[in-house]
């Protein structure tokens, strides 16, 4: 699964990826590191306003109740949406199928698990010039929209691959990040079940990934290390076994 993300870039490098601007200026908030379970903001552009790209909270929340007691409840974890079970459920059922978006990310974190340890991975494009000055990609996503017009968003995960399956070897998932061929369909409106079934099955990147070690943050007591570049310095493996 994928709990969390990178996104440190410029406003003017997400509009020039997909050429859509901000929906305004001065939204976007660079990270090192999101941890999803703060269900801070990730940057979408949504299937219902594909012309610009929003602030979004990680987490959807179901239109039948709201953020504050959704997330306080606990019951559910939203930040990820299984490509098995999204036709089927509640809560996914309707975003699937008429609310799926972009997410825009530079990087994620997966854990490896060795023995009774685990550490984080952090991955990203091969093709990026160094783990510092990454290549943007985007997440196939689902979203929600409240009263307010405020959205919250999950991002599909689907089994690993290859590579993902020696990182996350415990879960074996790994988050959809789009072939570029398929980040417009993603988000088409017009678009069958069984296409948007295809595009989960056969739609991961075809572009290679990087990945390497990094401290586990979350064992630190200042939890500010999170939003700098420590987090995704490499450090020394747990498992010594481990090629990448």
């Amino acid at each position: 699964m994928c709990y969390q993300k990178s996104l440190n870039q410029s406003e003017d490098n997400l509009t020039r990826y997909m050429d859509k601007p901000p929906v305004e200026q001065g939204i976007l908030d660079p990270y090192f590191l999101n941890d999803g379970f703060t269900h801070s903001n990730v940057y979408i552009i949504p299937l219902e306003e594909p012309a610009h790209w929003y602030p979004a909270t990680w987490g959807l929340v179901p239109g039948y109740t709201n953020p504050k007691d959704f997330y306080a409840n606990r019951k559910y974890n939203t930040l990820n949406a299984r490509d098995d079970k999204v036709f089927d459920s509640r809560i996914y059922s309707g975003p699937i199928r008429e609310g799926r978006c972009l997410v825009f990310a530079d990087g994620f974190f997966e854990p490896h698990h060795w023995g009774k340890e685990s550490q984080p991975y952090f991955c990203y494009l091969n093709e990026s010039k160094t783990y510092k000055d990454r290549s943007i990609f985007t997440f196939a996503g689902i979203y929600s929209r409240d009263a307010n017009g405020n959205y919250s968003a999950s991002l599909i995960t689907v089994e690993a691959n290859q590579l993902f399956e020696k990182v996350h070897n415990k879960a074996r998932r790994m988050p959809l990040v789009l072939d570029r061929k398929y980040e417009r369909e993603w988000i088409n409106e017009g678009i069958s079940n069984s296409m948007i079934k295809d595009i989960m099955n056969e739609g991961f990147t075809t572009k290679t990934f990087k990945a390497h070690p990094v401290i586990n943050y979350r064992l630190k007591k200042n939890w500010e290390i999170k939003n700098t570049e420590k987090v995704i310095q490499p450090a020394e493996a747990i498992d010594k076994e481990l090629t990448i």
